[in-house]
């Protein structure tokens, strides 16, 4: 019986089967990681590539569209004999002009659709809507809104409150602000009379009427007319009653005209977010109040009023830092490559430019990609043992390190540190972005 040979090395050294089969596993493990690894890379590449042809062909797809539209206008006369054509012919014809960008025809053909739509159907004056907007022909645009009687048809609620949305967003880019929200209300006053109601879009449509009163507000302000921006911020807190901005710019036009019902905004305000109020907002409604108070015989109140001033004054002082009361500088920044990954390492100086000792401080430093929060690390900046002084010579150095691993250069400009500054965690200012430096 002839027997086996056992394998041997090139040195002649005999190993056993045991030795034989770790070897073997041992070149599938590695050509097995190797496949992973390599197929990993293939697929993170095809991914990226796919995502920049889909952002390239949203960027061109309309260039491209109205190219082929613009040819296939020019190889036929496609007004010619239009009247006598069905309404879905007339329909796509609009179509194709209002993607050549030929408004004037595209209203022609939308206008012969319209005549001849089945009752209840509203496509064509929604697109002939779309068309006189585009030619800044809104007036034509509200006349025909207002032409077409109202019904209680749900296709008719959707019109009108698709088309009302169209010419507030077209007198918005004017900045004719008050009539955007004129058309907006009216958009909202269509869109209750649906049964069921979207979240996004009775939002959408509330932010448009809240943003174009406070522009309305804005401007007539600087111009004088306080009333009347009280007026339109009123009209705006009743869509948004809990919008933080509006109330505080209440209480900032009211601490002149009405301090005591400025007081009111003011307090609310306080205990939602002091760091945003200036200081001498709430003094100024304060004394103004306490004033009044003596004028109309109410020592009380006055007292009250006087008292305030001082006790929000400790309250800022003890829980509320400013944005403008600490310098934040970003000194060096480190990403050089270790290992696989790159390590971000930053160091922060904080200076006190403010008139008062901070002895207690500490900052949040937020890693963020495109809005999300992915990490969070809290340092401490003042201490008693290391408060920070009124414009002293050296900032306070604070040292950031992220255990986020970020695996290649290009992938760190996605990357952005916000830093929120506090003396009590309730009340977190928002003092620096920090982009990740190429």
């Amino acid at each position: 019986m002839i027997k086996e040979k056992k394998k041997s090395s090139k040195y002649n050294f005999k190993k056993s089967k045991t030795q034989v089969i770790n070897e073997y596993l041992r070149t599938i493990g590695f050509s097995v990681l190797f496949s992973v690894i390599f197929t990993s890379g293939l697929a993170l590449h095809a991914r990226n590539e796919m995502i920049k042809d889909i952002s390239m062909s949203l960027e061109t797809r309309q260039s491209m569209d109205r190219k082929l539209a613009q040819q296939l206008i020019e190889s036929a006369d496609l007004i010619k004999d239009l009247p006598s054509k069905k309404y879905s012919v007339c329909l796509h014809i609009g179509e194709l002009y209002e993607t050549a960008g030929d408004y004037e025809r595209a209203q022609f053909a939308y206008n012969l659709a319209a005549k001849k739509a089945k009752q209840g159907v509203y496509t064509a004056y929604y697109k002939l809507i779309c068309v006189l907007v585009a030619q800044n022909k809104i007036e034509d645009a509200e006349i025909l809104l207002k032409t077409i009687k109202d019904q209680t048809s749900k296709p008719l609620i959707k019109f009108k409150t698709r088309s009302y949305i169209v010419v507030g967003d077209k007198y918005y880019s004017n900045g004719k602000f008050l009539s955007a929200a004129k058309s907006y209300e009216k958009a909202y006053f269509y869109y209750n009379k649906f049964s069921k109601k979207d979240k996004v879009i009775n939002e959408s449509i509330k932010y448009r009427i809240v943003k174009s009163y406070t522009q309305a507000a804005d401007i007539l302000v600087k111009t004088g007319f306080n009333q009347d921006a009280i007026r339109f911020l009123k009209k705006a807190e009743k869509y948004n009653p809990t919008n933080y901005d509006i109330r505080y710019k209440l209480a900032i036009i009211l601490s002149d005209t009405d301090p005591e019902k400025s007081i009111e905004y003011i307090e609310q305000l306080l205990k939602e977010r002091p760091q945003d109020i200036d200081n001498r907002v709430y003094g100024n409604a304060y004394l103004k109040a306490a004033n009044i108070a003596d004028l109309d015989n109410r020592p009380t109140e006055a007292k009250k009023y006087r008292y305030k001033v001082h006790s929000t004054d400790m309250f800022i002082n003890n829980k509320v830092i400013y944005k403008n009361d600490i310098e934040t500088t970003l000194l060096t920044f480190t990403t050089k490559k270790k290992l696989f990954t790159y390590p971000l390492k930053a160091v922060y100086g904080f200076s006190n430019v403010s008139n008062s000792d901070v002895i207690h401080l500490t900052a949040d430093f937020i890693l963020t990609s495109n809005g999300k929060q992915l990490e969070c690390v809290t340092k401490p900046v003042a201490t008693k043992n290391s408060p920070l002084f009124p414009y002293a010579e050296q900032p306070n150095i604070v040292n950031v390190k992220f255990k986020k691993k970020i695996f290649t250069k290009k992938e760190l400009e996605n990357y952005t540190i916000e830093i929120y500054l506090y003396k009590d965690k309730k009340f977190k200012t928002h003092v620096a972005t920090t982009k990740i430096p190429k």
